[in-house]
Order: structure tokens, then C-alpha cells, then sequence
């Protein structure tokens, strides 16, 4: 066998790996060592360097641990080949965090390749054969060649079988692969979480120790036969069997080791089934019962819901469809055991959603609901949208039918309302760019909400069943009679007569005209660092989290980061730090080349200093001048309540503590409840002080106390136009988390009254009053039998 660097195979594998890094270079967010880039290089690197050894392995049969060293040091070189390219990208282009891009990469690819090729010394092994008859002539070249390669790839493609196996029979959406190395399953999770990366490549190494130490007594008999051969040396053998062990451990424990996971094993782990009409919920053994059921309750009526929207029932082999729900307790719960921390994910072949507890109403419940449900209506094995019978799937049309089936409640303007203001931007995406996978390319907030508004279009114009149709996979042109261009027309037409506020288009700004995934330098490490910012801050560590805003500014100029910086100075204990944290502050409100809400964030800031200051006419002064460009009811509600403080020093000590936190540290919400609890005995005939303390019962799951405290609210007087108009809403919300149906169905239509015929002060938007109508539907149905509940099936 030729050394290492005078090999044909070798020469010409180290090439192409070149060749292919360099060009995989030029795509967004692979410029670099990184996750992306060695996830690429993983994907190519390991086949590579077990093709090059298994051709040379079958073509001159050297002894197994020849050839196994041969593979190693393939992989060996490849890798570092690939990772040479990558460098010289990170040149290029600048480099996001190159030491942590370099340790993902040996982990990853790096490890990957060395298995890879030793993985082809088996493989040229298999394809070279055994001689059983010296006369008979050896096969042509070619053929042990494309037998060599066969068998090359047969492993890496085999591992990512697996991965693709436990991706459509399990919860998970994350894979940890013997060759690739880790894959994080989501696009929109930009912190990405390979801890389990560590454990699962000290199995690698184990393989790779046991592999040697069996190839250093394996050697070929007379007829070409791999056999065993003792080699006097008890110690190596003993070495091999113990990594042997290493290696099956990992592989065993896998699930509790975070490599994978079951339904069964995430079932154990939750501990917990509760059985709806329609929804069963796996969840926490810790979760409060009454939240269980008011979840399954909520569950079940969004199914109904959307049906209603759908226009048909979803129905599997004839039988009302069920929906499976994996209800988490946190983000970081969900990230571990299913792999999608910060997304929320639906499989709709399976039936089932995955979520994390978010309080009452879900906010995306109905969403992922909705996902299934259309799922009953699509071909293919994966029950999406698409082409090839959803084999290439149409992320515009699966999650435009989400959107507009379960609109996100809580906003003032609708989907179509949003397409609306980023038509008058210039900033609307063509219709064939979202339908189709041009919508990966597109920020998602502007990717969901504009195809949800032609879904809602097409539904509005052409009926439900044309939907179905269109997600059962006819094209839309044949379902309407009109080609895409006349539809887009159509709907841009449609959007025209809408009428907008100047307010609402500087909101669609600062929320739509933002840069893709895709587009925006070191997502992951930018994301990660502004993360353990927020907990450093969080933690009162204030000079730690400045460092890493600082590292995130050397990386992206977002001013977003600069405010930040300057609230972060806020909260500091010198005086030093807080005034040089309001004269960044005020920088940031005067500079016209900042976007302008990252101006009236600023602004509020500065209001918020002054009032916790006491200086009531700047504060009410920059409250004021923020509130004049807003259409978000919620932020203007909050300022008026600011300014109602501002001019009454009791609410002005309760509002500081609970909204803003004394010298501009975080709010203290222990502090803040004694001083609501002695303003409200002091003074019952406000409601504000009630009002305020009923919105921290219900935000804490505590739905009688908060019942009780918004009724006194109701009862009293509450001045505050907006906060009348919420404390009637949330005691709408309060009542069908009790299952209080005719409290509920009273307090609509309270709420729906505001409509401004009268021009008197703030009306209910249409958005927000169709929102209300949409809950008290879900919790005005019909009573359903108790839900049971108990541990998963086969748990005791």
C-alpha cells in the first residue's frame, strides 16, 4: 500500500474535500469554524475519508492494523483539510468565536472522520473478499472499487437512517451521529446546545480504542480469511474489552445520557398523563392539578376551533383525530428531552405537539393544534403541505394555515393588517418566494405573518375547502381558476383598502424590517452572548453582562445592543455608572440614525429614571412623546398607568417597584405587592392598586385570588380608560380558567362595548375584541367530562 500522501485515493479525497469546504464556504453562516460549517464538513468528511481507505484497503490487503491506521490517519487528514478551508474562510470573512467554532469542529467532523475511515478499512476489507480458489482470476478493478465504495458509504448513510428513523418514530428533532456529529433539528433555536456532544464523543474514542485493539490481533490465513490471532499482550486485550464496554454504555444509556430519546423515556421523565375528549397531555408530576385540566380543556377546544375554521373534521381511519400534547416545564426541559428549546414544534404524522407551560390562555396551543389538524387533510408519510406529496414540503402554506387558523391573540393588528403595513414599507415579500423554500430565507416574524394573511385571504375569497384542497396538494391555481399573479393582484388590491395609522407602520418597521437567520453575522454566538448577559444582569453580576454586550457589539453594531449597555449602567449601584448609563440613554433618543423604536425605548427608559427620581414633569414629558407614535394597547396602557403615577406619590412608590425596580434595577415584585396591598386598604375606592395585584395572581396561576382582586377592580374606580378596558378582559381571561362560563360570557360583552362609537377615550380594536370572542368560544362549549389523569401508560 503507497504512504499516506503518494496514495491516488488519498490525493485525489483530500481534493474534493478541499474543493467542497471552499465552496460551501460562500453560503451564509458557514464562513468559519462553527456549528453550520462543521455539520457540513461532517456530513462530507467521514464518507470521504472511508471511500479513500476502503479503495486502498481492497485493492493491496495490508494487515488490519495497517489498514485501520491507514483510515485513521485519512480521516486525520482529511479533517484537518476541511477545517484549513474553514480557517481560511474565517479570514476572509471575519471569525464569529473561533475557539469554540475549532472545538466544535474536532468534536464533531473531527472525531467523525477518524471513525469514518476506519469504518473503510472494514469496508475495503468486505469488498476485497476472500480468495477460495488461488486459479481463479481476481476481480476487475472498477468493480472492487464501486464494491469498495458501496461499502464505504453504507455506514454513514446507515447512521443517518437511523437519525431520520428516530426523527419520524420519536419527539425528537435533534440527532447525535457516530459521523456527522450533532445536529440541532431546529433553524429559529440560534443558541445552539451540544453539551451532550462531550459524552457521546468519549463513546467515539472508546470505539476507536476497542477497534484498534482487535485490529492488532486480527491478520488473513492463507486463503485471504480475517482471523484471530493471540498476540501475548493480556493488557491490550483487557483495554479493548474495557472500551468495548465504554463504547456499549454510551450507546445503552444513550437516553439518559441525552443522545436520544423515546416517547417512552420523555414519558418517564414528565411522569404524567392526563386524558381529555380529544387531547391527551403528557406533563410534569410537579404541575398543579387545576392547570393540568384547565391545559387538557384548552387543548380540546382549540381542536374544535379549528375544525370550525377548517370547515370539516379531522378524522383518521374514519375516527375523530387525537392529539398527543408533551407539556414541558421549561424551555430548557423541552431542549433536553425533545431537542427545540425556544421553538414550538407540532409533528403532524404523529399527532402530536410539543410545548412548554406559558400560562393561560397557551400562546401557541392552537397554533401547533392547528399544524395536526391540517395534517388530516395532506398526503405523504410526514402529513405537510407540499410537492411529491409533501416530500417537498411548502413552509409558507404549513405555517400560513396555522397563523390564520389561530391568529396570535393579544394584537392590534391582524396578519392581514401587519402585510398591510409592510406593503406601504416596500418591504412585502412576493407571494413565490414564501410558497416555496424561499420562506426559510426570510425573517420569520414577516415569513409567518404575511403567509398567514394569504391564507386567510385565499379562505376568505375561495372557501375552507379550497384550503383543504390546496394542502392536500392541488395547486392553488387549478382549486381558484387563477393564476398566482392574478391572486397576488388581487390580494395587494385587497390590502389597499385597509387604512393605517403612521403609528402602525413605525411598529411594522422595528417588528418586520430585520434580517433573516440567514442573513445576520454570528447568530449563535451573538444570541448565546446576549443570553448570559440577560442572566449575569439577572443576577446582579452588571460588569460581567456589560463584557458580554461588549463582545456582541464586536460582532454586530446593533444598537439594540447599545441600549442594553446603557440599561445595564442603570441598574449598577454607583452613581457613576447610572449617570453614564442616562447620558447613553440620551445619546441613543436624540440620534436620527437609530431606528425609531430603538429611539423610543430609550425615551422610556429616561421617563422611567425620572419617575423613580421623582422629577414627574420629564417623566410624563417623555412618556408622552413615546405614546404618540404607538399602536401596541399594551405599551400604551402600561405608560398611561406611568403617568398616572407620576402625579400621585402612593402609586408612584407601588408602580416604580413593580414596573421599573428602584435605580433602574429590576423590578421588585415582593416589595411592589406590600405597597399595591397597602394602597389598595388605604385607598378602596381606586381600583388601579386591585387591578394591578389581580394581573400578578393571574400571571402566577393563582386564578381565585385574581378573580377576587379584579372584581374589587371592576367595582371601583378605575380613571384609567385602557386599564378599565384590560381589567375587563382579564377578568374574561380569569373566567374561563375557573370554567365560569356565564362570568365570561358577561364580561365579553363588557368588553365588546368599547367599540368607539362614542369617541370617548381608547376603543377595543377589532383584532383584539375578535381575539376575546375567539376564548370565550373555547371556554363557553359545552362541558366535557372530567379529565383523568395519572401517570403515562405503562408507569406506575
Amino acid at each position: 500500500m503507497p504512504t499516506l500522501l503518494r496514495s491516488p485515493a488519498t490525493r485525489i479525497g483530500a481534493a474534493l474535500v478541499a474543493i467542497a469546504m471552499a465552496l460551501v464556504g460562500f453560503l451564509p453562516l458557514f464562513d468559519g469554524p462553527g456549528y453550520e460549517s462543521a455539520l457540513a464538513a461532517g456530513l462530507l468528511v467521514p464518507g470521504a475519508a472511508a471511500i479513500a481507505t476502503a479503495i486502498d484497503v481492497a485493492a493491496h490487503r495490508p494487515l488490519p492494523i495497517e489498514a485501520f491506521r491507514r483510515g485513521v490517519a485519512n480521516g486525520a487528514l482529511f479533517a484537518l483539510v476541511a477545517y484549513a478551508t474553514t480557517l481560511a474562510h474565517g479570514l476572509r470573512a471575519g471569525f464569529c468565536d473561533v475557539l469554540g467554532g475549532s472545538a466544535h469542529f474536532a468534536l464533531g467532523p473531527g472525531l467523525g472522520a477518524a471513525l469514518g475511515g476506519a469504518w473503510g478499512a472494514v469496508a475495503g476489507e468486505l469488498a476485497a473478499g476472500s480468495r477460495r480458489d488461488d486459479a481463479a482470476p481476481p476481480p476487475p478493478a472498477w468493480r472492487r472499487r464501486l464494491a469498495a465504495v458501496v461499502a464505504a458509504l453504507a455506514a454513514p448513510l446507515g447512521s443517518a437512517g437511523v437519525s431520520v428513523v428516530r426523527f419520524y418514530t420519536s419527539p425528537i428533532v435533534f440527532a447525535y451521529d457516530p459521523f456527522a456529529g450533532f445536529f440541532s433539528g431546529t433553524l429559529y433555536d440560534t443558541v445552539v446546545d451540544a453539551s451532550g456532544l462531550l459524552t457521546y464523543r468519549a463513546g467515539t474514542l472508546a470505539t476507536l480504542f476497542a477497534a484498534s485493539a482487535l485490529a492488532q490481533h486480527l491478520v488473513h490465513d492463507a486463503s485471504g480469511r480475517v482471523t484471530f490471532q493471540p498476540q501475548g499482550r493480556p493488557g491490550l486485550l483487557l483495554f479493548g474489552a474495557a472500551s468495548a464496554a465504554v463504547s456499549a454504555g454510551t450507546l445503552l444509556e444513550g437516553a439518559r445520557l441525552g443522545h436520544f430519546q423515546t416517547s417512552e423515556s420523555i414519558a418517564a421523565e414528565l411522569g404524567a398523563l392526563s386524558q381529555g375528549q380529544r387531547c391527551e397531555v403528557v406533563y410534569p408530576r410537579g404541575m398543579r392539578e387545576a392547570d393540568v385540566q384547565r391545559f387538557v380543556r384548552e387543548c380540546d377546544a382549540h381542536i374544535e376551533t379549528g375544525e370550525r375554521w377548517l370547515g370539516a373534521p379531522a378524522e383518521v381511519d374514519g375516527e375523530p383525530l387525537r392529539v398527543r400534547a408533551y407539556l414541558f416545564e421549561s424551555a430548557a426541559q423541552k431542549g433536553a428531552l425533545m431537542g427545540a428549546s425556544r421553538t414550538y414544534v407540532a409533528k403532524p404524522w404523529r399527532r402530536e405537539v410539543y410545548l412548554q407551560a406559558a400560562g393561560y390562555p397557551h400562546p401557541i396551543l392552537g397554533h401547533e393544534i392547528m399544524h395536526v389538524l391540517a395534517g388530516a387533510f395532506a398526503r405523504g408519510p410526514f402529513k405537510v403541505a407540499g410537492r411529491l406529496g409533501g416530500w417537498l414540503p411548502d413552509p409558507g402554506l404549513i405555517e400560513g394555515i396555522a397563523v390564520a387558523g389561530s391568529p396570535k391573540e393579544g394584537e392590534d393588528l391582524s396578519p392581514r393588517g401587519w402585510a398591510k403595513a409592510m406593503k406601504d414599507l416596500g418591504i412585502l415579500p412576493p407571494l413565490s418566494r414564501l410558497f416555496a423554500l424561499g420562506f426559510l430565507a426570510e425573517n420569520s416574524s414577516t415569513a409567518y405573518t404575511v403567509s398567514g394573511a394569504f391564507v386567510g385571504h385565499v379562505r376568505a375569497t375561495y372557501g375552507a375547502a379550497a384550503v383543504r384542497a390546496w394542502y392536500g396538494g392541488q395547486p392553488l391555481p387549478e382549486i381558484t381558476g387563477a393564476p398566482w399573479a392574478a391572486m397576488e393582484r388581487a390580494w395587494h388590491a385587497d390590502l389597499d383598502a385597509l387604512s393605517l395609522p403612521d403609528a402602525a407602520r413605525a411598529q411594522a418597521k422595528a417588528r418586520f424590517d430585520r434580517p433573516a437567520v440567514f442573513e445576520r453575522r454570528c447568530p449563535h454566538v451573538v444570541d448565546a452572548c446576549t443570553q448570559k448577559a440577560e442572566q449575569l444582569r439577572a443576577r446582579g453580576d452588571h460588569e460581567g453582562a456589560i463584557a458580554e454586550y461588549r463582545r456582541v457589539l464586536s460582532l454586530d453594531q446593533s444598537p439594540a445592543t447599545r441600549v442594553a449597555i446603557a440599561e445595564t449602567r442603570l441598574a449598577g449601584d454607583a452613581p457613576s455608572s447610572r449617570s453614564e448609563g442616562v447620558r447613553e440613554l440620551e445619546g441613543i433618543a436624540g440620534d436620527g440614525s437609530i431606528p425609531r423604536h430603538l429611539r423610543d425605548r430609550a425615551a422610556e427608559r429616561l421617563g422611567d429614571v425620572a419617575l423613580a427620581a421623582g422629577d414627574r414633569e420629564r417623566a410624563v414629558t417623555w412618556y408622552r412623546e413615546v405614546a404618540g407614535r404607538l399602536v401596541d394597547e399594551d405599551r400604551l396602557r402600561t405608560l398611561d398607568v406611568k403617568i398616572a403615577a407620576a402625579n400621585d406619590d402612593r402609586a408612584r412608590a407601588a408602580i416604580v417597584e413593580l414596573l421599573i425596580g428602584t435605580r433602574g434595577g429590576a423590578p421588585d415584585r415582593l416589595r411592589a405587592a406590600e405597597l399595591l396591598g397597602a394602597w389598595a386598604a388605604q385607598a378602596p375606592g381606586d381600583g388601579l392598586p386591585s387591578y394591578l395585584l389581580g394581573r400578578q395572581y393571574l400571571n402566577d396561576g393563582r386564578f381565585d385570588e385574581a378573580a377576587d382582586r379584579l372584581e374589587r377592580a371592576l367595582a371601583a374606580h378605575l380613571p384609567i380608560q385602557r386599564v378599565w378596558i384590560e381589567a375587563e378582559r382579564l377578568r374574561l381571561v380569569v373566567a374561563c380558567g375557573l370554567d365560569d362560563a356565564e362570568t365570561a360570557r358577561r364580561m365579553f360583552a363588557q368588553y365588546a362595548a368599547h367599540d368607539g362609537a362614542s369617541g370617548a377615550g381608547p376603543a377595543v380594536s377589532e383584532e383584539r375584541r375578535d381575539a376575546a370572542l375567539r376564548l370565550l368560544e373555547r371556554c363557553a362549549r359545552p362541558t366535557s367530562p372530567a379529565a383523568s389523569s395519572g401517570p403515562p401508560a405503562g408507569q406506575k
